[in-house]
């Protein structure tokens, strides 16, 4: 954290800032509420906050939600604190990293699964190392023995033109951005190959997402495989966030919602929902962009800027927690955790240190399947999953509670969905380009990472909103 942030602007386009030093609020001079609002108090905005402040600006940090953390969200109310958002760290997290050393937390490996997965076609329960020969198996006679858990990123990984994290935003990758659905065909995919990879997508739907989008993920999870694997916070994901606002020594008020931002080359206002005017030099918004869209902004954005903040899509995920009262996977003797073409798409199974099912299983429905559930009330949902895991696993019937249902989707109205994602078409015009700022609004959050994806992502774009702010401002 002690880099020079000269030596990290020498690797940021120009934002022409010069004429910004030492300006203030045209109509507001002498009476800001801070140098610095940020809106949102995830890891973005915090981590943009921080290096405000470390750089001597005031800062007040503003959060709709009644918690601290964003999509980072560990249900501490549950047993055994399951995570409901973001946990995997991977080791190239230097910016998360570095964050939670300072506060002190730890990093451990995930608990190893020591019983398998079961893939659950139609009634057919199938152990995995019968796949490639199973009457179920539909698959073209080449791609017979990829199990679907794996299909779609087996497929891309093997025909992946971009060797670094930077290939992705090059003139050259815009010939990789093509609708997977139009892509796989290409590949020889069969309707029953297109039908699973469809199942838990992280996207809406095949004809909807960019390969580019998919081959740039790749490529940073090869980055993140040549230094070990991905680990977890021990105590909750949930515990960086709070410690990183824990530190800050301006405001960080929850329940404050913003309806509308101002901002110009003079200076910057929120105002919030509840008739409050927040005035400043300076707006970070780490807002997901279909938050942002539903405010009234008035900035000058660019026209991609406009595009993407109008535009951007996010993967819809619903997930439902689930309580074993029993282990009835004990009654008959398959695994837990399943990959399924049913409603409840895959089934994970939280794990004790040594491997061994805690009892805690959550659903995870993505894509299509995450928009039918998130149509449905909670009742419904509990009605469903205890159904279907009744017709997969009769030992489950009457032994599996609902315990929370967490939605991902556009009926959060605070996070629009899990993450983004380049729909065909958007990555060429937005990759690198929209990164500007808008007058003094500067934009940040894990929609503007640009090397990396996930926590890494929003801690980066944070960065990038910060070290603007600071050379504008003369810091």
């Amino acid at each position: 954290m002690t880099i020079s942030r000269r030596q990290i602007l020498a690797g940021f386009s120009s934002i022409g800032a010069a004429a910004l030093i030492g300006c203030g609020p045209r109509s507001d001079q002498g009476r800001k509420d801070a140098d610095v609002i940020v809106i949102g108090a995830g890891l973005s905005g915090l981590h943009a906050a921080l290096m405000l402040e470390a750089a001597g600006l005031s800062v007040i940090v503003v959060e709709a939600a009644d918690r601290i953390g964003g999509r980072m969200m560990t249900l501490d109310h549950l047993p055994g604190a399951p995570e409901a958002g973001g946990q995997q760290v991977g080791q190239t997290y230097a910016r998360v990293r570095a964050r939670a050393a300072e506060a002190g937390l730890e990093f451990a490996p995930f608990p190893p699964n020591g019983y398998g997965q079961v893939l659950a076609l139609g009634d057919d329960l199938i152990a995995a190392e019968d796949w490639a020969d199973h009457p179920a198996n539909g698959l073209p006679e080449a791609w017979r023995s990829i199990p679907p858990t794996r299909l779609f990123f087996s497929l891309a990984a093997r025909a992946n033109p971009f060797e670094d994290v930077y290939a992705w935003m090059d003139e050259a990758a815009a010939a990789s951005d093509i609708a997977a659905r139009d892509w796989l065909v290409g590949q020889g995919a069969n309707e029953e190959a297109l039908r699973l990879m469809e199942v838990a997508l992280n996207a809406r739907d095949l004809s909807t997402y960019s390969m580019l989008n998919l081959f740039r993920s790749l490529a940073i999870y090869a980055q993140e495989r040549g230094l070990g694997g991905s680990e977890r916070l021990t105590g909750g994901s949930q515990r960086l966030p709070e410690a990183m606002a824990a530190t800050l020594a301006g405001d960080v008020r929850l329940n404050s919602a913003v309806g509308a931002i101002e901002a110009d080359e003079g200076g910057a206002m929120a105002q919030m929902q509840d008739g409050a005017r927040l005035r400043s030099d300076f707006i970070v918004s780490s807002l997901p962009f279909p938050v942002l869209r539903g405010l009234a902004v008035d900035a000058p954005f660019s026209p991609r800027q406009r595009d993407a903040v109008g535009e951007m899509a996010y993967t819809p995920i619903v997930q439902l927690h689930l309580e074993a009262e029993t282990p009835w996977w004990e009654r008959d003797g398959l695994p837990p955790e399943m990959w399924t073409d049913s409603a409840l798409e895959r089934v994970f199974a939280q794990r004790a240190a040594d491997g061994a099912p805690t009892g805690n299983l959550v659903c995870w429905l993505d894509g299509l399947g995450g928009l039918s559930a998130d149509a449905m009330a909670d009742a419904e949902l509990q009605a469903m999953a205890q159904s279907e895991l009744a017709r997969l696993r009769p030992a489950s019937e009457g032994r599996v509670r609902l315990r929370h249902v967490q939605r991902w989707t556009a009926s959060n109205a605070l996070a629009g969905g899990a993450y983004m994602h380049y729909q065909p078409g958007q990555a060429p015009a937005w990759g690198g380009k929209i990164s500007d700022p808008a007058g003094r609004l500067h934009l940040a959050g894990e929609h503007m990472g640009e090397l990396h994806t996930g926590m890494e992502a929003a801690m980066e774009a944070g960065e990038r909103a910060a070290l603007q702010i600071l050379e504008a401002a003369g810091a």
